[in-house]
């Protein structure tokens, strides 16, 4: 008991010296701070998950809205491609290299390395 007897003069001297000390270590304050902390960091469902999840639903949503984009994109591609013979013509020559049968196609190469 005397071991408790004297942190609790050391405490009380701490609390007369300044106002400070006097709110910092009222108990209330404490176990206000010890609360903070355990919820903050120490808790499954800490402040460093929460970021963590909110980060990762961010990506997502970024990634939702780029899919959702190109979904119509194609959408308008392939309505394009089914409303007119002439652009299915044209889709199928430069995509796959279709060619009539009277046609020679000759395909070219770049090389861009010097």
């Amino acid at each position: 008991m005397a071991l408790f007897a004297n942190i609790k003069e050391k405490i009380d001297a701490l609390k007369q010296k300044s106002l400070v000390w006097k709110i910092v270590l009222n108990k209330y304050v404490i176990a206000t701070i010890i609360f903070l902390v355990i919820i903050g960091f120490v808790d499954r469902n800490n402040s460093i998950v929460l970021f963590k999840s909110l980060s990762t639903i961010s990506d997502q949503n970024r990634q939702k809205l780029y899919y959702r984009n190109a979904t119509d994109a194609t959408t308008d591609k392939i309505n394009q491609l089914t409303s007119n013979a002439d652009t299915l013509e044209m889709f199928a020559r430069e995509q796959y290299y279709f060619q009539r049968d009277s046609e020679v196609v000759y395909l070219l190469e770049f090389n861009d390395e010097k």
